[in-house]
C-alpha cells in the first residue's frame, strides 16, 4: 500500500513535467514563428523603403525650396518681421 501511495505522486509529479516541457517546446515554437515572421516583415519594409527613397528625398528638397520662396517672399512684404 505504502509503494501504491508513493507512486500516484511520483505519476503526477512526472505528468506535470511532462506537460510542463510540451507547454515550454510550443511557447518556444511560437516565438520563434514570431521572430521568423517579424524578421521578414522588416525585411519587406526596407526594401520598400529603399525602392520610395529617391523619390521622398526629392519631395523633401521640394519642399524645402518652396519653403524658402515663401519665406523670402515674406521677407520682401513685411520687412519689420524680419
Amino acid at each position: 500500500m505504502n509503494e501504491v501511495a508513493k507512486a500516484q505522486p511520483e505519476a503526477i509529479f512526472k505528468r506535470r513535467e511532462v506537460e510542463r516541457a510540451e507547454f515550454e517546446a510550443q511557447l518556444q515554437a511560437q516565438r520563434d514563428k514570431t521572430q521568423r515572421l517579424r524578421a521578414l516583415r522588416l525585411a519587406r519594409e526596407e526594401a520598400r523603403w529603399v525602392e520610395y527613397r529617391p523619390k521622398v528625398i526629392e519631395d523633401i528638397k521640394e519642399g524645402l525650396v518652396i519653403l524658402h520662396e515663401k519665406t523670402a517672399e515674406m521677407r520682401t512684404k513685411h520687412p519689420e518681421r524680419s
